[in-house]
């Protein structure tokens, strides 16, 4: 018999993910925890970089997805579709035009996630 699933992951979004992003969306999910949700944008953030990309340092909120981390427009869109299937809310092409950095990333998906809520 397979245990039900956990409702506050969705499964298989983040069943690839280290154990503590899993734990930090549930935080997220349960107790509207937004720096645990920062730190699911960023661990999405690191796994999305295109393959062959350069891993040679720290992520930082400086770090730049294009120049940094490698990113291209594909990349950008599919981190993008991901983000808004792991926390249920809509990415427009202006939010993620305005995405450069680390913080911008999380900036945005932090307005998008408040504005959601607030919306509830």
């Amino acid at each position: 018999m397979c245990p039900a699933p956990d409702p506050a992951l969705p499964i298989p979004a983040l069943a690839g993910f280290p154990p503590e992003v899993r734990e930090a969306f549930r935080r997220y999910r349960t107790e509207g925890d937004t720096k645990a949700a920062e730190k699911v944008v960023i661990a999405a953030a690191v796994d999305y970089r295109p393959a062959g990309a350069s891993a040679s340092h720290a992520v930082t909120d400086d770090t730049r997805l294009i120049e940094d981390l490698g990113y291209d427009s594909v990349a950008v869109a599919e981190l993008a579709f991901f983000l808004e299937d792991v926390f249920d809310m809509t990415i427009s092409n202006e939010d993620i035009l305005a995405v450069r950095t680390i913080a911008d990333l999380r900036g945005c998906v932090v307005r998008k996630l408040a504005g959601k809520a607030g919306a509830a």
